[in-house]
């Protein structure tokens, strides 16, 4: 941020939220944030992250609006989301929609958190986000949120989910023929689709903060739409989100029965493992998507970001994890 863009911060904590001005601010960019920028704003007093769009953005992404009012819906049913506090539109100083919420203690470094836990913390933890994923999935449709992601309906669902995989393969005019079998694959399997209830959309390792062994927050909320809870337990589980812990199906942190237990005490909702094997290819394809959207992002950049330009080589090891769960 520039100087004016500082400034503008400092009023808006002034005047929306009611804070002392104070000179000490420390603001710094976080990392991560590969879709949506995060800023953090902290001194001795307050510690805020301001979410604002990035330079440049994924169609299929919501917008801040959309996810400061979910969070607001959220965090008003008790599920482990930041604090919201303030939104506010575009045109200002900031050049976006931007919204600021409180921040929470911990880590979300998947890479890190998937080695550093005992037997006995990695149960407690894979036990706390089943639980929470399993509130996430009872969230009721109403007025408002029919109003952020439309009337949830199973009708051609997955056709329209596949369909769109297809369209984003064209646009990006890339020859990967193994991504395209993999489309063709799911399109011929598909599984039957229950009622649809509001998922995460990006719930996986890496976008859960956590304390110790104790989950304190569930981030990245830009994806969240109505969907088959199977997606959400299917990309948590996925391979390429284990962070190299293959043998720890749930996230790379715990076994699939302690996660699995934990969500169906909570949802009375038991998805046996061997179901997951359409939503688990879904997952590497939507990802090996993304990560060509992500190299091409950083070509429209004014300041190009290595971590997008790197993200299409993982391409090649996701097709080969599907071509391991296809058993071809």
């Amino acid at each position: 941020m520039n100087t004016d863009q500082v400034d503008y911060v400092q009023t808006r904590l002034c005047n929306e939220l009611g804070l002392a001005r104070a000179d000490d601010l420390y603001i710094k960019k976080m990392s991560g944030g590969a879709i949506q920028e995060n800023w953090l704003l902290e001194n001795a007093d307050l510690a805020l992250v301001l979410r604002k769009n990035a330079e440049s953005s994924m169609d299929v992404s919501s917008s801040r609006e959309q996810e400061f009012l979910l969070l607001v819906r959220l965090y008003q049913a008790g599920i482990l989301v930041p604090e919201p506090l303030y939104f506010e539109k575009a045109p200002n100083l900031l050049n976006s929609d931007f919204f600021m919420m409180k921040k929470i203690t911990g880590s979300a470094e998947g890479h890190k958190l998937v080695k550093q836990l005992d037997h006995q913390q990695s149960q407690t933890l894979v036990t706390t986000i089943g639980s929470q994923l399993a509130r996430i999935h009872a969230v009721q449709p109403d007025e408002q949120l029919q109003q952020l992601f439309g009337q949830p309906t199973s009708a051609d669902y997955l056709d329209c989910k596949i369909a769109t995989f297809r369209a984003q393969l064209d646009i990006l005019q890339r020859s990967r023929p193994v991504l395209e079998y993999a489309i063709r694959w799911l399109q011929q399997n598909q599984p039957k689709v229950d009622d649809l209830v509001l998922i995460h959309g990006d719930f996986r390792t890496g976008n859960l903060m956590v304390d110790g062994d104790v989950l304190t927050g569930i981030l990245d909320w830009e994806f969240a739409q109505w969907g088959d809870r199977r997606e959400d337990i299917g990309w948590f589980t996925a391979k390429c989100w284990r962070f190299g812990q293959d043998h720890n199906i749930a996230g790379g942190i715990g076994s699939y029965k302690d996660f699995m237990q934990s969500y169906a005490e909570a949802s009375s909702v038991y998805i046996p493992e061997f179901e997951l094997k359409f939503w688990h290819v879904l997952a590497h394809v939507r990802w090996a998507i993304i990560a060509m959207q992500q190299s091409n992002r950083n070509n429209e950049m004014q300041l190009p970001s290595l971590e997008l330009a790197l993200t299409e080589f993982m391409v090649p090891r996701l097709e080969k994890h599907i071509l391991d769960l296809l058993g071809e």
